[in-house]
């Protein structure tokens, strides 16, 4: 490779460290952590140092089974480098799949970056694949990185080909710069599944005895050259610039599947917020919001690790200075189709975004609008809405778009996923069973789609053998039941022993239901591209503490530090604070969801009469430019969190006009008996979900020119509503 092109990998590399750094849930715990990363990001965007990067993404493993988002990763990562980061294309280099061998990485090193770097340059190194762990030193594991050229050890050769991850820490002291950082998106804790739940595992399922001679060779060689120029090498030595790594060493990295779009879940989670976020944003928020978009989709089972420090005195910028948005203009065909690439589109949405959905031109002036026409995974094509001769086509492209009008089907479903461990004959009278169940959409095979759950069995002890009886005999069974898309089952979905698949499908339809009541409530959260500015805060009562501070990001005039997913004991006792900041009177609906798919609402009394003692429900209401709370006093009542252990969700729903459709569910609700503001538990969780996006809909009232149909989609105008999620987890 030569100079130019190398330089072309080494800013992608940048990006790859200023995304998987944002995705920590180790910030709560570490103050310091912030300070580390905060340089870093502010790097990026500097033109004043050299910036070198070397990135490497591998899918297609020939002695292993295939990943499918690496080679995504590094795509996503190159994107946001040249249109968030600013970063020139021709200063992007990478190594993937076939050219991603262990010498292939390890060369690239040394001639694009060791041999090139100068003091106070900037360096990333970023890997997506597998990752492994070789005996080292009398039996000692060692974390080692997979190329593609890796072999399958066996006893005539046990030596695996990878690459050590202490060579990398050789590699880095060997820089002329300390600004280095070192991204890796895999994980090192052995495994024998390829697939968590309906996420796919990116570590390898077997030790090997040793690492090649080729492999020490090298290594040895690195060291005898550190030594001859004085610089530390042992172990012991403080490791060069930041570590960036994708889980902790006894857990696993994952990547998922949406709309046949793969990626690692931190890569994704992390490329969307910095997407979304504007200039100047700290990094804490940054490092907060894709923290627990991680934790909540890998339900806090994967959590990014970080060590090391970097030295930086650049400037305060994160990002340029460019609009953020939900994606890009990629390109401009001869027929005038403009080709999107919609990066910061939400996991959940990915699944159900709608052709007709609309997108303002972030730099434009004009009230231009742009309109899906299709789309495939964050791939889109789109039309102006409006033709102008004003309008210059080719300055459209790299232009921002941000989100206008969001459509969903009315008939939206879930996708089930089979487990792989039910039999051809058990998938086949499941799929069947599903097309009698009206919530369900498809059924997809266990890491191949985005699924909302996943039906699996459940083994169940019938006769425990006796010890020291010979003659008695150990005899299992197994039902079937429900579990999250991580592989977590959920409570109170197993059936009986001996159950028939097709009589459990029916048995759980009521948690389909329920499930498909909290994929619409997911739907409606918009924080990242409403323009309502509104804030909101959830509070531990009797401790004076924060707990989780919301936004509207978009609109939001000054951004607040995002914690951690907080944990709430039972019966701690909380409050919601609500700052509408617009010049417009709210009304509000709360519903929150617990481990359990258990769902509550809040009901705000209205008498009827000043004598009548009957009430029917009052929309939550909040005046412009004002705050309530909830409970507005601790007299009145407490708000006490009872839910079952596991990870609960509270949405704050925010429209423009009340919601009518929803409040008349609410008074059917056979639980209601007080006449006080209260949280009470919903019996009929979809039917509520549906009505709220039925009178978001109706207050959006986009006009009959932009969709062709009012009668099966919902088209939500961001002008007009703010949803957002609060996520805690009850221990």
């Amino acid at each position: 490779m030569d100079r130019r092109t190398f330089l072309q990998q080494a800013a992608l590399a940048l990006v790859s460290v200023g995304v998987s750094e944002t995705g920590i849930n180790l910030l709560s715990k570490n103050s310091r952590f912030g300070g580390w990363l905060k340089p870093y990001i502010e790097t990026l965007a500097q033109s004043t140092n050299r910036k070198l990067a070397l990135l490497v993404g591998i899918n297609e493993y020939s002695h292993k089974a295939h990943l499918h988002g690496c080679v995504n990763d590094v795509e996503l990562q190159k994107e946001l480098l040249i249109h968030r980061f600013g970063f020139k294309p021709q200063d992007i280099f990478t190594l993937k799949d076939r050219k991603a061998t262990r010498e292939n990485i390890e060369t690239a090193f040394i001639e694009h970056l060791r041999e090139q770097v100068a003091d106070d340059d900037v360096v990333l190194f970023h890997f997506s694949g597998y990752g492994s762990q070789v005996k080292i030193d009398d039996d000692k594991l060692a974390n080692s990185l997979v190329p593609i050229d890796a072999n399958i050890p066996n006893k005539g050769n046990p030596a695996a080909n990878d690459l050590l991850q202490d060579t990398l820490f050789y590699l880095g002291r060997s820089l002329k710069t300390d600004n280095l950082i070192a991204v890796l998106d895999t994980s090192f804790q052995t495994t024998k599944e390829i697939l968590q739940g309906n996420f796919r595992v990116r570590s390898d399922s077997e030790v090997a005895e040793r690492p090649s001679p080729e492999e020490l060779a090298f290594q040895s060689q690195l060291q005898r050259n550190l030594a001859g120029q004085g610089i530390p090498y042992s172990k012991e030595s403080t490791n060069p610039g930041i570590l960036l790594s994708a889980a902790e060493q006894n857990q696993i990295a994952l990547e998922g599947t949406w709309d046949n779009f793969s990626a690692g879940l931190l890569t994704y989670a992390l490329t969307e917020y910095l997407w979304q976020t504007t200039p100047k944003t700290n990094i804490q928020v940054a490092l907060q919001q894709t923290a627990n978009s991680v934790s909540s989709w890998s339900e806090k089972q994967q959590q990014p690790k970080v060590t090391g420090k970097i030295k930086s005195d650049l400037a305060n910028n994160a990002l340029a200075q460019q609009s953020p948005g939900e994606g890009f203009v990629k390109s401009i065909d001869s027929k005038g189709m403009v080709n999107l690439q919609l990066t910061a589109l939400s996991f959940a949405l990915l699944d159900a975004y709608q052709e007709e959905s609309c997108f303002t031109l972030a730099e434009s002036t004009e009230n231009n609008m742009l309109q899906l026409r299709s789309r495939e995974g964050i791939m889109a094509k789109a039309q102006l809405l409006k033709k102008s001769s004003s309008v210059d086509k080719d300055s459209l492209v790299n232009q921002s778009v941000q989100e206008a009008i969001r459509i969903l089907p009315r008939n939206l479903g879930l996708n089930v996923a089979l487990d792989n461990h039910l039999e051809r004959i058990e998938r086949v009278d499941a799929t069947s069973a599903f097309a009698n169940v009206p919530s369900i959409k498809a059924a997809a095979t266990a890491g191949e789609d985005y699924a909302d759950c996943l039906l699996g069995k459940i083994p169940l002890m019938v006769d425990k053998k006796i010890e020291g009886d010979s003659q008695s005999t150990e005899k299992s069974s197994h039902s079937y039941g429900l579990y999250t898309p991580r592989g977590k089952l959920i409570l109170n979905t197993p059936g009986e022993a001996k159950e028939v698949v097709k009589l459990a499908v029916s048995r759980l339809e009521p948690y389909f239901n329920k499930l498909l009541a909290a994929k619409w409530l997911e739907l409606t959260v918009n924080d990242n591209s409403s323009t309502i500015p509104v804030s909101a805060t959830l509070e531990l009562v009797g401790k004076n503490y924060t707990l989780i501070e919301k936004n509207s990001l978009r609109a939001a005039t000054k951004l607040q530090l995002k914690r951690n997913i907080p944990t709430l004991e039972r019966s701690s006792e909380i409050k919601l604070k609500i700052d509408n900041q617009s010049d417009r009177d709210l009304y509000g609906i709360i519903v929150g969801v617990d481990s359990e798919e258990q769902f509550i609402t809040l009901y705000t009394p209205q008498k009827l009469t000043a004598k009548d003692k009957n009430t029917i429900p009052d929309n939550l209401k909040i005046a412009a430019k004002n705050q309530i709370a909830i409970p507005q006093n601790s007299k009145s009542w407490k708000w006490k969190v009872s839910q079952p252990l596991g990870i609960a969700k509270i949405y704050l729903i925010l429209g423009i006009k009340p919601f009518a459709n929803t409040l008349d569910l609410v008074s059917q609700q056979p639980t209601v008996k007080s006449d006080g503001q209260q949280i009470f538990n919903l019996s009929n969780p979809l039917e509520i979900a549906t009505a709220i996006l039925q009178d978001l809909h109706g207050s959006s009232a986009v006009n009959a020119e932009i969709i062709s149909s009012t009668t099966d989609v919902y088209a939500l105008d961001v002008n007009n509503w703010t949803s957002l999620q609060f996520v805690y987890d009850v221990v």
